[in-house]
This record gives C-alpha cells, structure tokens and sequence, in this order.
C-alpha cells in the first residue's frame, strides 16, 4: 500500500468537506468502517481529535499554513496491529479558504500482530497514552517508548485484559511541531 494517499478538506469553520475515495478504504483497513462520509463530512476536524496538544499543534499548523499561503509537510505514523506505517502529511492552502490536507504512506514495515493495537481486544478500565504522531506509549511522566517495548516494561499481557489506549503527544513530536517540521 506504500504511496497511498488519503486526501480531505476544510472549510474557514474547521469542517470536514470533501473526503477522496481512499478515506474509506483506509477507514475500513483500520476497522474505522463508521468513519464514513456520512458520519465525517461537515463535522469540525477537532471532533476526532481529542487530544489537548494535538489540537493545539493542528490549530496552530492550519493557521500557519493559511495565513502564510505555503505547504507544510511533516512526518507521523499511523499504525495496524501488524505494521508501522510511517507516513507524512501536507497540509495545503486551498483557494476560497479551504484548507487541504494529504496524507501519504511512505513506507509499511511488517511485523508479528502487537495485541494491544488490536481494536477487538479486551479492554481494562485502566487507561495507557499512546502518542498520535509517533505511536510510542508513555510508560511514565518522562518517558515514551515503542509499543513492544511497553509491552514488555509494563507487562501489559499479565493481566486478563489490555488497558485502553488514548492519543496524546509526546514532548518530542510536539517541540518538532512547533518548530514547524
């Protein structure tokens, strides 16, 4: 699937206008089937983006990108229970104010199915921060480690059941986006 890219659109408000065909088809490769048009379009975009520092970082990027008229692009991945998928996105100023935003697969690398990415696995009520842009899992205040690592660090499989994964970023992702990259 390298090269594949998923295209959309907002308008002034921040809402969801067009959707490219692939939007489905990742939505559905990534057992986000109820991500449909229908359930996307004219919506904010910060209604499915729940983090405070995400939202902040994609206000700010948004905002930049308009008001100077020029293309940002930066890194992020966006992986399955087995694959990375290391992936980079554009955002684009659009005539009438539309905002566009173009996210690309640039490279997958295979690997042994990691459980707690699975979105069918049984969940704990406790609760593990998983950074939206390079998907290490914070295992204290200050530190974040890729997932196999936190497996192993927390011994997450010694319980019954997996602890939830919320999106958060990590002080690293988010210093890189405020500089820009």
């Amino acid at each position: 699937m390298s090269n594949f890219c998923i295209t959309y659109h907002l308008d002034k408000e921040n809402r969801i206008v067009y959707l490219s065909d692939e939007w489905q088809l990742f939505a559905d490769e990534n057992k986000a089937s109820h991500l449909t048009a229908e359930t996307v379009l004219n919506k904010s975009l910060y209604d499915f983006v729940t983090d405070r520092k995400s939202k902040h970082i994609y206000k700010m990027l948004v905002d930049r990108s308009t008001k100077s008229k020029k293309i940002l692009q930066f890194s992020f991945r966006c992986d399955a229970p087995d694959r990375r998928r290391f992936m980079s996105m554009k955002i684009i100023p659009l005539e009438g104010g539309l905002v566009g935003f173009k996210s690309c697969i640039e490279r997958e690398e295979h690997r042994e199915p990691v459980l707690i990415l699975d979105f069918d696995a049984d969940r704990s009520d406790e609760v593990l921060v998983i950074c939206g842009w390079c998907k290490k899992i914070k295992i204290d205040e200050n530190n974040w480690v890729e997932v196999e690592a936190a497996i192993d660090t927390l011994e997450l499989f010694e319980n019954k059941s997996l602890p939830e994964l919320s999106h958060g970023m990590c002080e690293s992702c988010y210093e890189n986006a405020l500089k820009g990259t």
